[in-house]
């Protein structure tokens, strides 16, 4: 992720305004910051239907992706313990993963062979301005250009905050397999 902490970029300016407001409650708080979701793969779902590569201008950058289901019983214990009381998680899932190595699990779920096309950051970025603003395009881009120097270290994970292993990115694509296909 990028260097300088959550509100260095966007994105993370947005979440840390919230919970700028959050810290001003008269009410304890806590503070879940999810990283990138295993389920934001399902944005090739179209292109792995029609059968067209999928375009990345980083196909190597590595994060540590989460499940959103690891994300929900993190979530449940927030709300029903009190061990997270009052903390800010950085939640994250146990081990990085390129974007390479979760269209070869997509490939592996699927069974057919999902080919990867390596393109500019320029390309990217126009590309991605058709769906979201461009200042998180460029944000998005920032982040993945880190990772692909330097791999983003699992943080907070079900594993060390609820003793039960976290889901990886190959369960979550067997389970969401279907969305890849066609009818």
């Amino acid at each position: 992720m990028p260097k300088a902490g959550p509100d260095a970029n966007p994105i993370g300016a947005m979440h840390v305004a919230v919970e700028r407001a959050l810290a001003a409650a008269t009410f304890a708080t806590t503070i879940l910051r999810p990283g990138g979701f295993d389920s934001n793969a399902l944005g090739w779902a179209e292109d792995v239907r029609a059968g067209r590569p999928i375009e990345l201008p980083y196909p190597d950058a590595e994060l540590s992706m989460i499940h959103p289901l690891d994300i929900a019983d993190i979530a449940i214990a927030a709300l029903t313990g009190d061990e997270l009381r009052g903390r800010t998680v950085s939640l994250t899932g146990p081990t990085p993963i390129s974007f390479r190595a979760q269209i070869a699990a997509l490939s592996a779920a699927l069974g057919q062979e999902i080919q990867v096309a390596t393109i500019t950051p320029e390309a990217a970025r126009e590309q991605m301005a058709r769906t979201m603003p461009s200042i998180i395009a460029d944000a998005l881009l920032a982040v993945w250009a880190d990772v692909a120097e330097q791999p983003q270290l699992p943080a907070e994970t079900t594993e060390t905050l609820l003793g039960v292993p976290a889901r990886t990115f190959d369960q979550w694509a067997h389970e969401h397999a279907a969305a890849f296909t066609a009818g």
